[in-house]
């Protein structure tokens, strides 16, 4: 008969089983985001074969369509997941996300592509909260704010290799192929979620556990009136600027390129590569700071300014290409810095067990700032006006900043509140 595990032994498996979680859950991150850059990586050679004729706005229909379902989806999935667990979410959302990338391969019109986007999308809007519920629930709380990064690190990994990998395979490839090994490589990362499915079983239990005692609380709020709160709605208003200052950038700043400096799309695709790693840099630096640096608005005011400035001096011409790419890795990197922080701060102010909830309805900014972007900047485009998304992108950006430090001092009032409520002796 066995003795007693050790407890160093112990220890030793529960580190490894958070690792190892923390792995699973930003590889799924990673794939959400590098299919949402899929299509706008290869628009040039889909507009080519499918309408070169055809308006920016008719294509951006294929980006909309995505971001609305994702939008729709996400809080109902956040609620649903709190309930019964965010692991058939998180293999679930993966597996269909691919498999529509890979049937778009298949497509000959634009309305094929919108039909799968969506189908895509609702699928896109299940990783956000099961991620982090996972994480919340699996992690440590002195692990969280660098597994928080990490994750978000992962998420941006997926964005830079989108035009990263687009642009190694477009001299071999139509665009058909290329998204078709796309849509293959996610369906392994779907397998791979599945054979190691049994580390993730009952993720929801700590949650629901504190979920539970705090309704029987009658003195606490319900889970689902943080809501309405002000740090909260503030918090949503933060994700929308945010996706709405990023998305010109990611679906039309190839394009946009093509046209301000006559180059060729894989040089277009390597340089707003630059951008997306520069955020993958900045979040991972950011996340190594969130244990000493914890004011999340005083961040992003110096992350969101500073990169409206360089999107401003590329808008106006004046910088070469070369200024154009090393301008492009600044911004991304200063406004990666601030998303760890972002993430710890929503955290802290959601009630117990409700964490799905919680990043289920404020990422849904994300997804509605991608609902609008398309239409706004395919209109740009379509005014042959290139330059524009840099500047829209910038003027966005110092809205994100305006959100940012108003939510800040929202959450703080919100927490002392708490504080003097939790302080006052029971009747």
């Amino acid at each position: 008969m066995p003795g007693p595990t050790s407890p160093v032994a112990a220890e030793t498996s529960s580190t490894s089983k958070e690792l190892t979680v923390i792995g699973l859950v930003t590889m799924a991150h990673f794939f959400s985001h590098f299919f949402v850059l899929t299509v706008p990586s290869l628009l040039p050679l889909i507009r080519a074969d499918l309408g070169a004729e055809s308006a920016f706005v008719l294509f951006g229909l294929i980006m909309t369509a995505y971001a609305g379902m994702s939008a729709a989806g996400q809080y109902p999935a956040g609620v649903y997941m709190d309930k019964i667990g965010a692991r058939p979410f998180l293999i679930g959302g993966l597996a269909i996300v691919s498999a529509s990338v890979f049937l778009m391969g298949f497509a000959e019109s634009v309305l094929v592509l919108v039909v799968l986007a969506a189908v895509a999308g609702l699928a896109d809007s299940q990783f956000h909260p099961s991620d982090y519920s996972i994480l919340t629930d699996r992690v440590r709380p002195g692990w969280r704010g660098k597994a928080y990064a990490i994750h978000t690190t992962g998420g941006f990994l997926g964005f830079a290799a989108t035009p990263t990998v687009v642009a190694f395979l477009a001299p071999h490839f139509d665009w058909r192929g290329i998204i078709h090994i796309l849509g293959l490589a996610g369906l392994a990362g779907a397998v791979l979620l599945i054979v190691f499915a049994k580390l993730l079983k009952g993720v929801e239990t700590p949650a629901l556990a504190a979920a539970k005692a705090e309704k029987a609380d009658a003195k606490k709020p319900g889970a689902a009136s943080f809501v309405f709160s002000t740090p909260i709605l503030l918090m949503f208003g933060f994700y929308v600027a945010t996706a709405l200052s990023g998305n010109g950038i990611q679906t039309f700043g190839i394009t946009a390129l093509i046209q301000m400096f006559e180059i060729d799309v894989v040089a277009a695709n390597q340089a707003i590569a630059t951008y997306l790693w520069g955020i993958t840099i900045g979040v991972f630096a950011g996340g190594m700071v969130t244990t000493w640096l914890k004011r999340f608005d005083v961040l992003a005011a110096i992350g969101y300014g500073l990169s409206a400035a360089a999107l401003i001096a590329i808008a106006a011409s004046l910088l070469p290409f070369g200024g154009v790419v090393a301008g492009l890795t600044f911004a991304g990197f200063m406004i990666g810095a601030v998303m760890p922080s972002r993430d710890l701060m929503v955290s802290s102010i959601a009630p117990a067990g409700a964490t799905g909830k919680a990043f289920g309805f404020v990422s849904t900014g994300f997804s509605v700032g991608g609902f609008i972007g398309p239409v706004l900047n395919g209109t740009i485009m379509d005014h042959d006006v290139p330059a524009g998304i840099f500047l829209a992108s910038a003027i966005l950006m110092l809205v994100t900043l305006g959100f940012a430090v108003a939510a800040g001092w929202a959450a703080r009032v919100y927490k002392r509140a708490g504080a003097r409520a939790a302080a006052q002796p029971a009747e």
